[in-house]
């Protein structure tokens, strides 16, 4: 399969050797915010974020409290930390209601749901975690309460295996170089050697799984799905108490329902044996 690079960092147009026309401030602002996205503690002070980014502290800092007026960026003043600002929460809320993939995945929910008889659950990539951007439930008695918007941690899980395992190869190296990694619960939990069988049977069946790694007594099966460019956009994921015995056939309606979509998508992927 061919494999396309999935970074969510756009290069600037260029005109010769220059970029396009841009506005300084307002890029630099974009890419502190992007910034912290990459940035696993989530917090960095002034001093961090302009070495990090190679901009004046003096710019640096009138962004920031330009960013934090709007409620982009946040500051611990016991700390002078920065972090993002409940400001995207409400945008990604708005972005994720009118996503077209959104609507698109409902039907293939809806009966991944009914299939499995647990929870079928979209995820959209955003930076380094996974967001709940739609879900459907039939057993909603079992007390799986994930809300919409919820963020996973990319490495995290199922999802985290399903998605690592399709990246290019040089991606997913970088990723997987990473100190701290929850594919298997908390980081000192994890196993690098069983990661990378997980990894390869994923690669070889188009789904991950996790039985109870991240929560006793709840599974997942997952599946990448694939945007009309051949990029990965996210997972589908069944979540249930499920017996191990039925992870298998789980894991293949999951990896089914992911294809589908994928190919509603415009997808020219193929994985698991399943042409998109």
């Amino acid at each position: 399969m061919k494999m396309v690079n999935t970074s969510s960092g756009r290069q600037p147009e260029k005109e010769g050797n220059k970029s396009a026309a841009l506005v300084p401030a307002v890029e630099q602002a974009a890419r502190i915010l992007l910034y912290f996205t990459r940035n696993e503690s989530g917090t960095a002070n002034l001093t961090e974020i302009c070495q990090a980014l190679g901009i004046y502290k003096s710019r640096g800092h009138a962004i920031l409290k330009t960013l934090a007026a709007y409620g982009l960026i946040e500051r611990n003043e016991a700390t002078k930390r920065y972090s993002l600002g409940p400001t995207l929460i409400t945008l990604s809320h708005h972005l994720l209601r009118h996503l077209d993939i959104r609507e698109k995945a409902l039907p293939y929910l809806e009966a991944l749901a009914a299939e499995t008889r647990g929870t079928a659950l979209l995820g959209i990539i955003a930076g380094d975690y996974l967001i709940v951007a739609a879900k459907k439930d039939v057993n909603s008695h079992l007390g799986i309460t994930i809300a919409f918007g919820h963020r996973f941690r990319l490495t995290a899980g199922a999802h985290g295996k399903a998605i690592v395992a399709f990246l290019p190869e040089e991606e997913r190296a970088r990723i997987l170089k990473r100190k701290k990694l929850y594919f298997h619960g908390s980081p000192e939990r994890l196993d690098r050697h069983r990661l990378n069988e997980e990894i390869a049977i994923c690669l070889e069946k188009g789904y991950a799984l996790d039985m109870g790694d991240l929560q006793p007594g709840i599974h997942a099966a997952a599946s990448p799905v694939f945007g009309g460019n051949g990029q990965i956009v996210g997972a589908l994921i069944a979540v249930g108490t499920f017996p191990e015995e039925e992870a298998r056939a789980i894991g293949e309606k999951t990896r089914s329902a992911a294809m589908a979509l994928s190919r509603a998508m415009g997808a020219p992927i193929t994985i698991g044996g399943t042409s998109a």
